[in-house]
């Protein structure tokens, strides 16, 4: 025997099956399956003690499907589960780390964990992340923020003979002992080395010792290359695979022949023994996304961030609806008297949970499933929606009834940390046939009949937007049958002050004079006309909101100048096109790959609205394309058609952000469709947001020519892309929007991918939905600013107020008609916040009831910057206790408080939870 062999002389073996829950077959044909699987492994386990150990892939959820189907057998399962021979968690699904939000993570922990404790045991305590699509920055935190020490790992890496033991360095310098996987074989090696090669053979492994023993010495030649120890650890298991019964027998007979001792363990058996032998070992510091110089799926597929598009803004917008709403209105409400809704919200994120495995969010499967994942989204959506719904009607129907006076009620509500000082669009819905309706418009007067006061009865001017007529809304008054209400509904533009965590009422009323004609000819009292004149438009193609100033170029591309800087962006919101002969996973440029461009072509320049507060510019660009790709695959086809952009512009009085919405009527295949922001700005950087971080990445790539796989041409990010010259700069926020491209040219362009039409991702699908022919919406807005210290930290709470808006609750004038079970005394302020935080640097991402006990409530923030933060946090009620807790909400040190102030510090980048009660 070689010395090579004789380095390692133990291997710890791992049994496990990788369980896509939806991927080349839907959720039911796997779930067919795994019932299956799950019979014969309680079985044989019963009977054979030798079959010692098993690990559900790190994730709960298969529990919860299994025992849906047998719910009988749950005490046979729940004992070997308690024996600790099923090993389970700590993940409820195996997430991507991109594609959903830092909190969507941690929810996916939390529960989790929870769901293994209700079977009687404690997680696997292991970061198993074994076929994620590279790692974001700050994993390393969150593991170690729920007593995790080591992570398994795969893809993102160099892939070429990497150590399998390293350290994996986080954001804010958290680390984990990372197991890097074979770099092709992945969570599968002892499988494919060992059992694959006979799993067609009539007689299994009878009779082919000395194969076993030649395949298992290569298996341990490949391992010592890569070992820092003399431990090895070899995966038995892969996609979808059932146990091997035969296993005891064949670890004896390889550990006889090789000389190497080879046991049936768990990870956390091997991690315990590598501890005691680790040394020096490479330290990888942030995210993992390296391109995998070879082996085929070591690869990193990341243009799996714009496959069918329409499932991340789902997603962003029903984790920004629990997250950003549903949650705090919960917490506000509940200081109010309201009960928390736990077990809704709870029900709203499994299902969308449900959705965040790789195969199902990162939209490369089968149609059926991604039809399937719609409606996880929905629940989801509808659960938020009601609840949210809910909430602000009870703060509504019990504001202080002495100052309404019956009067009609608009509320307009900010969930969140930054105070709303500033122009925003409401809805406002008078009933019909009232005197505060639309009878000026009738009478050809230009104005409305009503005026709008705040809380201190100051008036506050307004701009009509638009008015849609004889809306009806159904409403249901408590313990009565459902209403109906015909309204028309106002679209209005105006300066709200809505405090953090609050919200700001405004009441209605109709506007009335006396009127005195000549010849002393009176009448009773008339609905009089309410106008606020002006426009926002300075010259023909241009606009000034005091903050920005915006020219819509003939092509439609737009200028920003900052007014602070006086610096100008130009040439913004280019559209390009390009073709696309890959798949869900990767965007793949036909041979001749012609592209095309909305510069130089004409746009028509409409204006939707003008006025003293708010300006919509419609921008419509008319490209000619090619329908798809031609029958060879090598280019696009000779076959065209029109291809109309149509793109909003909305300009807000005092307001920096140019908000866009970017409409396409897709009926072209197979092609590549972005927006394109050319910077100008002398820098070699730029910054893109992940979970809890901002990444700077180098605008130049290095050479990656002589890779087995394409060059990288896409980045993620999560909503925030920015660059800067130390001076000027200029942010892109987007929603549900995860590609960025780059070019390395004078201009420093910052590209956004909208959307990849790609033929079937998987050969079990006949469907076309990756083509997404469909009718498509994308948002985002542009800010350029001066770049001061605080100006990345800004760059959060920018994105905050964008991506989470506002939402406003009604009440119409006279009398209440109580929506719910929930009663107070009708005394709330008109004005109330009910958190707020001082400290720059400081953003929070969670305000939500702690996951066990009653009056426990949980703040969750990180440090938006690389250097330690502090500051305060204020509650409007006062504190019984507080504690500093870790991410699995477990008391780490008790806090002192004074008067419903918190003080707060945070380390770079550090993510700090802290628990309260408030006092009751």
């Amino acid at each position: 025997m070689s010395e090579a062999i004789r380095k390692i002389n133990k291997m710890y073996i791992l049994s496990h099956t990788h369980w896509d829950r939806e991927w080349y077959q839907d959720f039911q044909g796997f779930r067919l399956r795994l019932v299956h699987m799950m019979d014969e492994l309680i079985e044989h386990m019963e009977r054979d003690d030798e079959y010692r150990y098993f690990m559900l892939d790190g994730q709960t959820i298969m529990l919860d499907d299994y025992m849906a189907i047998r719910p009988e057998r749950r005490d046979r399962l729940a004992k070997l589960i308690a024996d600790g021979r099923i090993r389970i968690g700590p993940w409820y699904v195996m997430p991507d780390e991109f594609l959903v939000s830092g909190e969507s993570l941690i929810r996916n922990l939390l529960k989790g964990i929870r769901d293994s404790r209700k079977w009687g045991a404690e997680p696997v305590r292991s970061g198993y992340v074994t076929d994620i699509f590279g790692h974001n920055s700050q994993l390393p935190q969150l593991l170690q923020g729920f007593g995790i020490d080591h992570a398994m790992l795969f893809r993102g890496f160099h892939g070429d003979g990497d150590p399998s033991e390293l350290w994996w360095e986080g954001a804010d310098g958290s680390r984990v002992l990372g197991l890097k996987l074979d770099e092709d074989r992945s969570y599968s090696d002892f499988y494919f080395a060992v059992r694959w090669p006979f799993f067609d053979r009539d007689d299994d492994y009878a009779g082919h010792t000395e194969e076993l023993i030649q395949r298992a010495n290569r298996l341990l030649a490949f391992k010592n290359e890569r070992a820092t120890t003399d431990i090895a650890i070899g995966m038995d298991g892969v996609d979808h695979v059932e146990i091997e019964p035969q296993l005891a027998g064949l670890l004896r007979t390889l550990s006889e022949g090789t000389g190497v001792e080879f046991v049936h363990a768990t990870i956390e058996q091997y991690v315990v023994d590598l501890r005691k032998k680790v040394q020096d070992l490479r330290v990888h510091k942030g995210e993992q996304r390296a391109l995998g110089y070879s082996g085929i799926n070591n690869w990193v597929p990341e243009n799996v961030l714009s496959s069918r598009i329409h499932l991340k803004q789902h997603n962003q917008h029903g984790e920004n609806l629990l997250e950003k709403w549903a949650e705090p209105l919960g917490v506000l409400t509940a200081a109010a008297g309201k009960p928390y809704p736990a077990g809704f919200l709870t029900e709203a994120w499994a299902h969308l949970l449900q959705n965040h495995p790789h195969d199902s969010i990162c939209g490369c499967s089968i149609d059926q499933v991604h039809r399937d994942m719609i409606y996880r989204f929905d629940q989801a959506r509808l659960i938020g929606d009601g609840l949210v719904k809910e909430s602000v009607q009870y703060i509504v129907d019990h504001l202080d009834e002495g100052r309404v006076d019956g009067k009609q009620v608009l509320a307009v509500f900010n969930m969140s940390q930054s105070a709303v000082d500033g122009i925003v669009q409401v809805e406002l819905a008078l009933p019909v046939g009232s005197d505060a309706s639309v009878r000026m418009a009738e009478h050809n007067l230009q104005g409305t009949s009503f005026k709008i006061f705040d809380g201190d009865r100051r008036e506050i001017a307004y701009q009509v937007l638009s008015v849609q007529r004889g809306h009806t809304e159904m409403y249901r008054p408590y313990r009565e049958l459902p209403r109906g209400r015909i309204s028309d509904v106002y679209r209005l533009a105006l300066h709200a002050a809505v405090p953090p965590f609050g919200y700001a009422a405004y009441t209605v009323e109709p506007f009335e004079l006396d009127w005195h004609g000549p010849l002393e000819y009176s009448a009773p009292k008339l609905v009089a006309p309410v106008r606020h004149p002006g426009s926002q438009q300075i010259r023909a193609r241009t606009w000034d909101t005091g903050r920005v100033r915006v020219e819509v170029q003939p092509d439609g591309t737009i200028d920003i100048t900052e007014s602070e800087t006086g610096h100008t962006f130009r040439g913004l919101l280019r559209f390009e096109d390009e073709g696309d002969i890959g798949d869900g996973w990767t965007h793949m440029a036909p041979i001749a790959n012609e592209r095309f461009t909305s510069a130089g072509s004409p746009a028509q320049l409409s204006i939707v609205y003008d006025g003293p507060y708010a300006t919509c510019l419609r921008i419509c660009t008319l490209m000619r394309l090619p329908r798809g790709i031609d029958t060879s695959g090598m280019r696009r086809s000779e076959e065209w058609t029109d291809y109309p952009v149509t793109t909003f512009v909305t300009l807000l009085r005092g307001d920096p952000k140019v908000y866009c919405r970017t409409v396409v009527d897709n009926t072209v295949r197979d092609h590549r469709f972005g927006v394109w922001f050319p910077t100008g700005l002398d820098t070699d950087s730029y910054a893109a947001s992940t979970p809890f971080d901002l990444v700077k990445r180098p605008l130049r790539q290095p050479d990656q020519s002589g890779y087995l796989r394409k060059p990288y041409e896409a980045f993620p990010h999560n909503g925030i892309l920015a660059a800067n010259d130390g001076k000027a700069g200029i942010a892109i926020f987007s929603k549900g929007l995860y590609e960025v491209c780059l070019r390395e040219d004078d201009n420093r362009a910052l590209g956004l991918t909208l959307f990849r039409s790609t033929a079937k991702e998987v050969g079990t699908d006949p469907g076309d939905g990756g083509q997404q022919l469909r009718t498509m919406t994308f948002e985002y807005a542009i800010e350029a600013g001066r770049v001061d210290d605080d100006y990345e930290s800004g760059l959060w709470l920018t994105h905050q107020r964008y991506v989470a808006g506002i939402r406003t609750g009604e009440r119409p004038a006279g009398r209440v008609w109580r929506q719910s079970p929930y009663r107070r005394e009708a005394n709330l302020p008109l004005t109330a916040s009910f958190l707020s935080i001082e400290g720059a640097g400081l953003q929070i991402s969670a305000l939500k009831a702690a996951e066990e006990g009653e009056n426990r409530w949980i703040v969750r923030l990180f440090n938006t910057t690389d250097r330690e933060a502090s500051g305060r946090l204020i509650c409007r009620r006062e504190l019984d206790e507080v504690h500093l807790l870790n991410l699995n909400e477990e008391p780490l040190q008790k806090l002192d408080t004074l008067r419903g102030e918190i003080a707060v510090k945070a380390g770079p980048r550090q993510i700090v939870t802290i628990g309260f009660c408030w006092k009751v």
